[in-house]
């Protein structure tokens, strides 16, 4: 961990503040309020049609907030435009803020997403390369690197195929890490993984966050959230109903539709 890695702790990597999003006359983002900080892990939880996805997709830019602001460290994604009688209307995106916020975060698919026909060491390069632009041979050898701290080195020259369900995790995982991201998010990051992938899994995560790295999850999985989490974030409906320390959360929650989505939980 650099010195300026370490300086970054405890600051906000992302934040959103305000944020609405509609689909239709169905809001599915009710002025949501989330920050995750350099060294922190964040956990987003609820029932299936809260918000979760639709959160995760604007924050990763797959999509846009209609309203509210969006900022990656000091660079401002979006913010609320002024109407002529001074109120705050629509959110209005800068391209260029995007470009630049694209290169702060990583975001490892439910899915993987991974190219079929690239080799393993191709699916890692091919982003610092094609888009920051960057050495080839500097990042391959930063790549090497990388998967060889996964345990990955010998797939090197594989192709997705030939790997693991556990193997392409950790190459997607891989690919979001060579971008040299301040924020990187998991969609259910243990989804169909076995005890001993979920351990390393948390080890991994927690040892990123002990870098500086700033991790939101996305997860159905209360045992791994309570675990691996700093922060424990509830949506229901579009809202934010309850936030807090993992544990306490899981827990101890406080309201009474967390309370109600727990007991009906399975992990």
């Amino acid at each position: 961990m650099t010195d300026v890695t370490r300086a970054k702790i405890g600051t906000p990597a992302v934040s959103a503040t305000n944020v609405r999003k509609a689909f239709g006359s169905k809001e599915v983002l009710c002025d949501i309020s989330l920050t995750i900080n350099h060294g922190e892990v964040v956990s987003l939880i609820g029932p299936s049609g809260a918000g979760k996805s639709t959160m995760l997709r604007c924050l990763t830019l797959l999509d846009t907030f209609d309203a509210g602001r969006l900022c990656y460290g000091d660079i401002e994604v979006c913010a609320p435009s002024v109407g002529t009688d001074g109120s705050e209307t629509k959110a209005e995106y800068s391209k260029k803020a995007m470009r630049e916020a694209r290169m702060r975060f990583g975001l490892v698919f439910q899915n993987f997403n991974l190219f079929p026909h690239f080799s393993v060491l191709r699916n890692v390069c091919d982003a610092p390369i094609s888009v920051q632009k960057r050495n080839s041979q500097e990042v391959e050898a930063e790549a090497r690197k990388i998967l060889d701290e996964l345990g990955l080195t010998e797939h090197a020259d594989k192709v997705p195929c030939q790997l693991s369900g556990g193997q392409q995790q950790r190459v997607a995982i891989a690919r979001a890490l060579a971008m040299n991201p301040d924020v990187l998010y998991f969609d259910e990051a243990t989804s169909a993984l076995d005890p001993k992938l979920t351990a390393d899994m948390h080890a991994l995560i927690r040892r990123l966050a002990g870098e500086g790295m700033a991790i939101g999850i996305v997860t159905h999985e209360m045992g791994f959230a309570r675990e691996v989490s700093d922060r424990i974030t509830f949506l229901f409906d579009g809202q934010i109903v309850e936030e807090g320390p993992a544990q306490q959360v899981i827990d101890n929650p406080q309201d009474e539709r967390t309370q109600r989505f727990l007991a009906h939980s399975v992990d």
